[in-house]
């Protein structure tokens, strides 16, 4: 099929870049296919970046999902670029009634070929997640063209179970699905066309290979006006080092954790698009672009107790390393230049979630302040 490539606003030299959503578009199997790009102000194409793509969901477009999902903020922090695409008709082909009949695979395919050609992508560390139909897309995407993505993340979406039937995926491939109990549209229990998550998640945890009970990490209910409280749930033993993990949010809606458009019960306990981007980051492989060695020593990085209250533990090797904790909005906490055994006096910082990353690498842990 052939590619005419329509780039708008693509080409800039690396001194004109700066913070900024780039919009373009080609023509991919006779349709004029278009999405947005967000480039934060730091990438100057000197190293190779992951690259997200945030989905959105039925009936909304790529600018309402840049808005709603905030991935940005955590993008500047995180050092990634975030694609928004659009689906036609505002939809996404994932054999859902009165769905997109488009190519959609073929064309997220092309799109990750299109933006390498312009930005320095590290085609290790690219990862798609998705509202509700971009979720079911993620999952799509996870089951045909699992050779192309590190990891998937879904909120409020499932799979049609005749996709499910059919999906095989070339190897195990991390997964995380944040779901509300109370979901009217993507009913947590499912629906004719919907898998169950219980079952959803099954799914996944058969096709990684997990075993063992899933460890349970109550989430800090540090919002009470919410109306809603979540969970963690985590099976970190799987095949090829890959997880599956749920943040099941008690009496959620149809929402994105965190987001600050109230369209439903939205939990604000946890933010989504962090929790999604400590996620991805728990599985960005070594690459041809990444530090192999420091990936390494972030496994010889421990914090406990976890969760934590008024202090945490930090151990670190005896040669001196700069590490970083960041809140769950991926703003900073703290950093220092440490090495061996200290403590940080967390007294006066709010419970929730936090991540623990060696400054400069890409490997994180997650953290609980009760």
């Amino acid at each position: 099929m052939a590619r005419i490539f329509t780039l708008l606003v693509l080409l800039f030299t690396v001194s004109q870049l700066s913070a900024q959503t780039l919009t373009g578009s080609f023509e991919y199997d006779g349709l004029l296919r278009d999405y947005r790009l967000y480039v934060p102000g730091a990438y100057d194409g000197s190293q190779p970046w992951p690259l997200v793509f945030n989905l959105h969901g039925y009936t909304s477009n790529a600018a309402q999902q840049e808005l709603y999902s905030q991935m940005n903020v955590v993008a500047d922090t995180g050092h990634f670029l975030v694609c928004y695409p659009n689906g036609v008709l505002e939809s996404w082909n994932v054999s859902l009634p009165g769905g997109s009949q488009a190519d959609d695979v073929g064309f997220i395919n092309a799109l990750i070929d299109t933006l390498s050609a312009h930005y320095a992508i590290d085609p290790e560390r690219v990862f798609t997640c998705g509202m509700s139909n971009g979720g079911y897309m993620s999952y799509k995407l996870a089951c045909e063209l699992t050779d192309r993505f590190a990891a998937i993340a879904s909120v409020t979406g499932s799979m049609v179970p005749t996709e499910a039937a059919f999906c095989n995926p070339s190897h195990p491939i991390p997964v995380l699905e944040i779901h509300g109990t109370a979901d009217p549209v993507v009913p947590y229990l499912g629906l004719a066309f919907s898998l169950s998550i219980p079952d959803l998640l099954d799914l996944w945890i058969g096709k990684n290979g997990c075993v063992g009970d899933p460890l349970v990490i109550p989430i800090p209910d540090i919002n009470l006006l919410d109306a809603s409280t979540a969970d963690l749930i985590q099976y970190n033993d799987c095949e090829e080092g890959t997880e599956v993990w749920h943040y099941k949010v008690y009496n959620g809606g149809h929402t994105w954790p965190g987001a600050p458009i109230g369209i439903g019960i939205t939990n604000q306990d946890f933010n989504a698009s962090s929790a999604i981007w400590e996620f991805f980051l728990r599985h960005s492989p070594a690459g041809p672009s990444a530090t192999n060695d420091a990936d390494r020593e972030i496994a010889e990085v421990t914090a406990f107790p976890n969760p934590f209250s008024e202090t945490l533990n930090i151990r670190l090797p005896d040669e001196e390393r700069t590490i970083s904790v960041f809140n769950s909005l991926g703003q900073l906490m703290w950093r220092g230049s440490r090495s061996g055994d200290f403590v940080l006096n967390t007294v006066q910082w709010p419970a929730g979630i936090y991540w623990l990353q060696m400054t400069g690498y890409s490997k994180a842990s997650s953290l609980v302040k009760e």
